[in-house]
């Protein structure tokens, strides 16, 4: 039987609440908007599979890594799938393999009101909706049981999403219909709230209609400078950059991301993509806004799907030191650092809301612009 007592234990991924074959476990929303697992007792039989199937709790086994990790980076060809990626393409053309081959692709979309979804693909239309960045938690629903229904029914499934939810789909899958399986995750930041980005998009709109939200437009100034952008009615755009400090901060995260045990060098997916920071001290000549991805197999059917798709990218071998990821890609190695003020992010969201939050630790109160006018201090300081 599940009960959560600590929320740092529960990455939120649903095998749990999929894998209950009397239906006695729903995910229930806390304050911040991430759900967790509660268990109705008067269906309960105390059958146990919802603990057996739980991967986030397993102790994984301490090893020696390599200094050094081999990995692809990786552009696009066409320059529409390029320009319409969060960096350089390779979910694009990795997803492309399995829709040629008659399969369906699972991601995170945008719903209607710009709350962020997993959901099904067939077709690339509807695949493109997966495409960039979204810097929050993916409302799973049911679709761990689709996957398996899927997979069942003989298709190819590509399920892209976090390491922890693709480590919990891949522990929620039997063995029997694991070869139809194919798991894409990225090195992940952490998953910020729910919540509070719904409350960020009510905010931002007052009032109007908003027809595009992005969480990382690189169309602004490339896609290496972080900002949101959103398109209202009659085509106004806007850019901002209050839950973007809010999310580097680490101040909304998921409790369970500051212990997430999938380094990359303990990945359940059989394929990492991740933008590949850094990369003009690799590759100099692709150090452009268009955007490059970072790529690793890291096991026999990621490596098929890979060698179906290289036709379609431009792609280099990188040699990456230790030293490297922890300067430009640090989450790579470990998990998030949970800023010290979380908690106390956490009970003023709760009880004094979106606009309280946002001026004390974001970007829209004084203590931002002091902490604006102190860099810029030190800057010219530095240079007499």
């Amino acid at each position: 039987m599940i009960r959560i007592e600590d929320k740092s234990r529960c990455c939120g991924c649903t095998a749990c609440h999929a894998v209950c074959p009397h239906d006695a476990i729903v995910m229930k929303e806390d304050s911040l908007g991430f759900r967790y697992p509660e268990t109705d007792m008067t269906r309960c039989t105390e059958c146990g599979l919802c603990e057996k199937v739980c991967d986030f709790i397993v102790e994984k086994p301490a090893e020696e890594h390599d200094e050094a990790l081999v990995v692809r980076a990786v552009r696009h060809k066409d320059s529409e799938s390029l320009s319409k990626s969060q960096s350089g393409g390779a979910f694009t053309a990795l997803s492309d393999v399995v829709l040629k081959n008659g399969g369906v692709i699972y991601g995170a979309a945008f719903n209607t009101d710009f709350t962020v979804s997993h959901a099904r693909a067939c077709t690339p239309e509807e695949r493109n909706a997966f495409r960039g960045s979204k810097y929050v938690q993916s409302d799973m629903g049911d679709v761990f049981r689709n996957v398996r229904k899927d997979l069942k029914a003989g298709l190819q499934v590509l399920f892209t999403g976090t390491p922890c939810q693709c480590a919990g789909l891949k522990s929620y899958i039997p063995d029997s219909l694991q070869n139809g399986l194919v798991l894409m995750d990225f090195v992940c930041h952490g998953v910020p709230s729910p919540a509070v980005w719904s409350d960020y998009i009510e905010y931002v709109a007052k009032g109007r209609k908003m027809t595009v939200a992005d969480f990382r437009d690189k169309s602004v100034n490339g896609w290496k400078v972080h900002k949101e952008s959103f398109v209202f009615e009659g085509g106004k755009k806007e850019c901002r950059e209050t839950y973007k400090v809010l999310f580097y901060k680490n101040i909304m995260l998921r409790p369970s991301c500051a212990s997430c045990p999938y380094d990359i060098y303990h990945r359940e997916s059989d394929v990492t993509v991740a933008d590949f920071w850094g990369i003009g001290e690799r590759i100099p000549e692709w150090d452009t806004d268009e955007g490059t991805s970072m790529l690793l197999c890291n096991s026999s059917k990621g490596k098929s799907i890979w060698t179906a798709a290289m036709d379609d990218v431009h792609s280099r071998p990188v040699l990456l030191t230790k030293e490297f990821m922890a300067t430009k890609n640090p989450n790579m190695l470990h998990p998030a650092r949970l800023y010290h003020e979380s908690g106390d992010f956490a009970k003023a969201y709760e009880e004094r809301g979106f606009g309280y939050v946002a001026r004390r630790w974001g970007d829209m109160g004084w203590r931002y612009k002091a902490w604006q006018l102190k860099v810029f201090l030190r800057k010219i300081f530095g240079k007499i």
